[in-house]
């Protein structure tokens, strides 16, 4: 797999997107929810054989795990984390091993099948209450890894550090040019949901070190008090940290291009709301998106509200799509599913 030197700093990425990802026009479900010009960002088709937005990260940090000389990775996640699966399928690609430490969460329509994707790739699962939990599990793979604790490389919740971030700054220099050849040059507002933050925080950077008349709403979709504004705003001064000198936007710049919306979380993570549910079918029936309802129909439950107020009023809106939308792989039904941890397979009915 080829590795490459980033635009924005020394650190290498690995080439493992489909970049640039296509902007697009989504005239029919802008007509119907009072959202003229909307523009929809195909993050979900931003790498073979999985996309969504967790690829830009792990370019960046499993070329880190790779220049430090690892041989495996551990990640965290939910049972039906898509960061986890993501990590999983890009690890092996590049040629390390993957360890997930999961937690539980409630039932959706997808656990099962990302659990079974997880068997056919062999990754290494193993179980977590929480947080703290989750921590203590890393430490004791790290403590047992046959070829010594330094080459088990911590990809971290998400992928969302300041070096993963970067994948996303990347991607604001992507935003800039297409919306340029698109004639695009008023204000801009783009929805994308807000869970590790580290997407938000890199986009927000990204655009801010590029001056670009650009709002970044971060619609919060986990219950986690730890992420607000003020936390997207010190991951985003974090990343900026890694961008060369004289570039990087000051602390002021960054919070006047950040709306961060907590409203449309719903009663926890991967609950569905009413609003998410609906914005799901909008984007089934009017775009020929697929979206979910743990993060990206929440992010476009906010668009839609903010369009049917008229707060889009005299800006180009565009909705980020985070999820991955590529099909499953053959064979999923006939996954060895024997190698699941027992807590974990009442997901597969």
């Amino acid at each position: 797999m080829a590795s490459s030197t980033s635009s924005i700093q020394s650190a290498s990425r690995l080439a493992l997107g489909e970049l640039p990802t296509a902007l697009e026009p989504a005239g029919r479900l802008g007509a119907a929810i009072g959202a003229a010009g909307l523009l929809t960002k195909r993050d979900d088709l931003a790498g073979l054989p999985y996309g969504g937005n967790k690829v830009r990260k792990l370019e960046y940090l499993l070329a880190d795990a790779r220049s430090r000389g690892c041989d495996a990775v551990v990640t965290f996640g939910a049972a039906g984390s898509n960061h986890a699966l993501a990590t999983a399928i890009y690890a092996r690609q590049a040629g390390f091993d993957c360890h997930a430490v999961l937690t539980d969460q409630v039932p959706t329509p997808w656990v099962a099948n990302t659990l079974r994707w997880h068997c056919l790739l062999g990754t290494r699962i193993t179980t977590a209450a929480g947080f703290v939990e989750s921590q203590a599990e890393a430490a004791r793979l790290k403590a047992a890894h046959p070829s010594g604790p330094g080459r088990l490389y911590e990809v971290p919740w998400g992928g969302s550090s300041p070096l993963g971030s970067l994948g996303f700054v990347d991607a604001a220099g992507e935003l800039a040019g297409q919306l340029a050849a698109q004639g695009v040059t008023g204000p801009v507002r783009v929805y994308l949901p807000c869970g590790t933050m580290g997407s938000v925080a890199g986009l927000l950077a990204g655009v801010a070190r590029a001056r670009l008349p650009v709002t970044v709403v971060g619609v919060k979709v986990v219950p986690q008090n730890v992420v607000d504004a003020a936390a997207v705003l010190r991951l985003a001064a974090d990343t900026c940290r890694l961008l060369p000198a004289g570039t990087a936007p000051s602390p002021d710049e960054l919070a006047a291009r950040l709306e961060f919306r907590p409203e449309f979380a719903g009663e926890g993570y991967a609950i569905p709301t009413p609003a998410g549910q609906e914005a799901v079918a909008l984007a089934r029936d009017l775009a020929g998106m697929k979206l979910d309802t743990t993060y990206s129909g929440k992010a476009l439950a906010c668009l839609v509200a903010d369009a049917r107020s008229g707060r889009l009023a005299g800006a180009t809106p565009v909705f980020w799509q985070t999820w991955n939308s590529r099909p499953y792989p053959a064979g999923l039904a006939d996954a060895d599913v024997d190698r699941l941890p027992e807590p974990f397979r009442k997901f597969l009915g």
